[in-house]
C-alpha cells in the first residue's frame, strides 16, 4: 500500500460504465487491490447531478485519512455525457477513467431484462416492444457516440476501455493491463472475482425486486445507500438469485437480429478500431 495519500482528498478513479457490461464486476475486482479503495456504495451519480455542490456529502464515502493510492467509485451512466467528463476533469484533472464494454447486442439484452426489473419496461413486453418503450436499450450500446468524448478529454494516459469478453477470455492478461494502466503492483486475481457481480434476475426475482427493494430505492434513497453497505443485503440478494434464478434470454427472431446487427455496424467497427477486433470481429 502507498505510504502517503496521493489523491489530495479527491476521488481519483472512476468506472463510468457501460450499463450492464460488467461495471459491478470491475468495481469489486479493483477493490481487491491493496492500493485501491472502491466506495462501498455504487452509483453515486454525483457528477451531472450535484457537482460542484454537496462535496462533503460525496466525500464521506471515502476514507481519505487512509493511505490508498486510489479512491474510486463507479456510476455506470457517467459514460453517456461529455458534460460529465468535463466536470470530472475539472474536479480531478489527473483522474483515471475506466470504461467497460460488452458485445452491444448482448449488453442490450441484459439491459432489457434489467429495465423490466426496475419497472421501466412492463414485464410482459417483448424485446421489440421494449425497444420502442426505452431508447436507452439502443443508445447505451452505441459506444462510438459516447466514449470518444472521454478519450478526447482525458487522453490515453488517463482513459482506458476494457472488454467484458476480453476479461472472460484471459482474466490474468486483463488484470495485468489494468494494473499497468493504474501503475500499481500486479496482484493475484481472487477466484471469487471470476463470476458476475450483478446478474439480472429471473422473472420471479424481478417481481420480488420491484415489490421489496425498488420502493426503498425510490422513496428512501438515503436508507437504500445504508442498506447497500450492509453485507447482509449482499447475502440476501445472492441467495434470492440462487433460489429464484437469473434471467432466461428469450429467443430473438431472425429479422430482429439482422436489424440489430445492422444497427450496431458502426459500434463493431469502433470496437475493432480501438483494439478489440479479435474479440468482436
Amino acid at each position: 500500500m502507498e505510504s502517503s495519500n496521493t489523491s489530495s482528498n479527491q476521488v481519483n478513479l472512476f468506472i463510468i460504465g457501460v450499463n450492464k457490461a460488467g461495471s459491478s464486476w470491475l468495481h469489486y475486482l479493483l477493490d481487491t487491490h491493496p492500493d485501491v479503495y472502491m466506495s462501498k456504495v455504487k452509483e453515486h451519480n454525483y457528477f451531472g447531478k450535484s457537482y460542484p455542490d454537496n462535496r462533503d456529502e460525496y466525500h464521506k464515502y471515502f476514507p481519505f485519512n487512509k493511505a490508498f493510492k486510489y479512491y474510486g467509485e463507479s456510476t455506470p451512466t457517467y459514460f453517456s455525457s461529455r458534460k460529465i467528463a468535463e466536470e470530472i476533469v475539472e474536479y480531478c484533472p489527473n483522474a483515471k477513467i475506466l470504461a467497460i464494454v460488452r458485445d452491444p447486442i448482448q449488453r442490450l439484452l441484459s439491459h432489457y431484462y434489467f429495465r423490466k426489473q426496475i419497472g421501466v419496461i412492463p414485464e410482459k413486453a417483448s424485446l421489440k416492444k421494449g425497444l420502442e418503450i426505452d431508447p436507452h436499450l439502443l443508445l447505451d450500446s452505441h459506444y462510438e457516440k459516447t466514449l470518444p468524448g472521454y478519450q478526447d478529454i482525458f487522453g490515453s494516459e488517463n482513459f482506458k476501455i476494457v472488454s467484458l469478453e476480453g476479461g472472460k477470455q484471459d482474466i490474468h492478461l486483463f488484470w495485468k493491463e489494468i494494473c499497468e494502466f493504474l501503475k500499481v503492483e500486479l496482484t493475484e486475481v481472487p477466484d471469487s472475482k471470476l463470476k458476475a457481480e450483478n446478474p439480472t434476475g429471473s422473472r420471479a426475482f424481478r417481481g420480488f425486486y420491484r415489490a421489496v427493494v425498488l420502493p426503498i430505492k425510490l422513496k428512501a434513497p438515503g436508507l437504500y445507500k445504508l442498506i447497500l453497505q450492509n453485507k447482509l443485503f449482499y447475502w440476501i440478494k445472492t441467495m434470492s438469485l440462487a433460489v429464484l434464478g437469473t434471467a432466461d434470454k428469450e429467443p430473438i427472431s431472425e429479422d430482429l437480429m439482422q436489424h440489430l446487427k445492422k444497427e450496431f455496424e458502426p459500434t463493431y467497427e469502433y470496437l475493432g478500431s480501438i483494439g478489440f477486433a479479435n474479440v468482436y470481429g
